[in-house]
């Protein structure tokens, strides 16, 4: 089976920049006009209005802002927004390439990791962007923070939602351990603040943390570097599993779980099928590892209603003095390659992937936006923007840094599904650290080998 691999340009990001209401020119060859409309060139003004259809697992009240926004400066287009399984990208993605295979008529959809990425542009359902980039004089890196990942070369995507992860807190519970909201801090102190903010025994348990089944807790000390973060090595070359940070990173969960108690046990977790955005908005576990989606939810839902203010801690480091290297990046905002709109279709994922996702109330990563104007828009929208501790999130997104995007390969989901595979049993108690990394070397190597021949 011959392998495929993605290419990435590498960019460094700073998040620290963002806050400072980053510039930059747009990549013309023309004279660019001050104020210029980013998609403006593109715009094909047909005699009749067409329809495109928008998939993803957001409610719709999220882009229907930016829906409106855009059709009104482009009233010949008209969007289509169908959130398929709320707040469950992973469904949404099953029920994608249902629709594809079956030949059901959309033409945008978002992406959120590199599996997802990797399988479907390999396999040809992504439209190519460079030709309608290049139509508009467009230069990405002109134009946007985030790098997005590319296959042989070609790019099949614009960023959607941007930002960091850190560690989301409770604090009516820090406040009550006596604990002051961390600036910047070590996995030994995130681990000291789980313990003492554990409390009682039995169902009504209050845990120090939450972790979840994705393979993300499973990397928790690799996302403190600034390179290597993954299962593999940034080159796409080689398993990582040498990484002393890997091993570390499944010691430090196994001990907060078995020898602290002051993280709900993983086979709870699994067996019971625990939502954590439930487990931390009830009180349950006093802080949550997450991603930068949460910043809107943590001044609550219809669903889900805060009721104490949520304060944001920047990613643990490994070491005290390390800089503040965090997990992060961009979805992924791509093109069905069945679309029959595709030029209007790429009309809409660039002007949301520039102004229009400002008013989604989330971070973009489109280089003209306004930081600061865009977390105002974030809190204000919440239910309750008082719940929302807005100093501690600046702090953490102003330290905060992404390292240069990875080369992923178009057999990574294999090699995250084996990865977890091997990491639930150390977890369960079926195998011990030095036996579940001699498998991790040995089964995920076999798929490495598997795809070179």
């Amino acid at each position: 089976m011959k392998r495929k691999w993605l290419s990435v340009s590498a960019s460094s990001i700073v998040i620290a920049s963002l806050l400072a209401g980053c510039g930059g020119e747009t990549g013309s060859k023309a004279e660019p006009t001050k104020g210029a409309d980013p998609v403006a060139s593109t715009s094909a003004n047909p005699a009749k209005p067409v329809t495109i259809k928008f998939l993803n697992w957001e409610k719709a009240s999220v882009y229907q802002p930016a829906i409106d926004a855009f059709e009104k400066k482009y009233p010949n287009i008209k969007v289509q927004y169908m959130p398929l399984v709320e707040n469950d990208s992973n469904e949404t993605q099953k029920k994608i390439d249902i629709m594809y295979a079956s030949g059901e008529d959309f033409d945008v959809f978002s992406l959120n990791s590199t599996p997802d990425f990797s399988k479907r542009a390999t396999s040809g359902m992504l439209e190519p962007l460079d030709d309608y980039l290049n139509k508009e004089n467009v230069k990405y890196s002109d134009e946007y923070k985030a790098e997005q990942m590319k296959v042989d070369g070609k790019r099949y995507s614009l960023p959607g939602k941007f930002g960091p992860w850190f560690i989301l807190l409770n604090k009516a519970q820090l406040d009550a351990a006596g604990l002051p909201v961390p600036k910047s801090w070590t996995w030994d102190d995130f681990r000291d603040y789980a313990k003492k903010l554990t409390k009682g025994d039995g169902p009504t348990k209050q845990y120090g943390a939450f972790m979840h089944t994705w393979k993300d807790y499973f990397l928790l000390k690799k996302y403190s570097l600034p390179k290597n973060q993954g299962i593999m090595t940034d080159d796409g070359t080689a398993l990582d599993a040498d990484n002393p940070m890997m091993k570390a990173s499944l010691e430090l969960r196994y001990n907060m779980e078995r020898t602290d108690g002051s993280v709900r046990p993983y086979q709870d977790v699994v067996t019971q099928k625990i939502p954590y955005r439930d487990e931390y908005f009830q009180g349950k576990a006093s802080m949550l590892p997450t991603g930068p989606w949460m910043i809107a939810e943590a001044g609550g839902t219809d669903k889900i209603p805060a009721t104490f203010v949520s304060a944001f801690a920047p990613w643990p480091t490994n070491n005290k003095g390390d800089e503040n290297y965090s997990f992060g990046g961009a979805d992924s905002l791509v093109i069905s390659s069945k679309s029959k709109h595709k030029q209007e279709a790429y009309q809409f994922i660039r002007y949301l992937s520039t102004e229009g996702m400002g008013l989604t109330k989330q971070l973009s990563a489109w280089k003209k936006a306004d930081v600061n104007k865009e977390l105002d828009q974030i809190i204000s929208a919440t239910k309750t923007p008082d719940k929302i501790d807005k100093a501690s999130l600046i702090n953490t997104l102003t330290v905060s840094k992404l390292p240069d995007p990875p080369i992923a390969v178009s057999y990574f989901a294999d090699i995250e599904k084996a990865y977890i595979a091997e990491a639930e049993k150390y977890l369960l108690g079926t195998t011990d650290i030095d036996t579940t990394m001699k498998n991790i070397k040995t089964n995920l190597q076999k798929i490495i080998d598997a795809n070179k021949k």
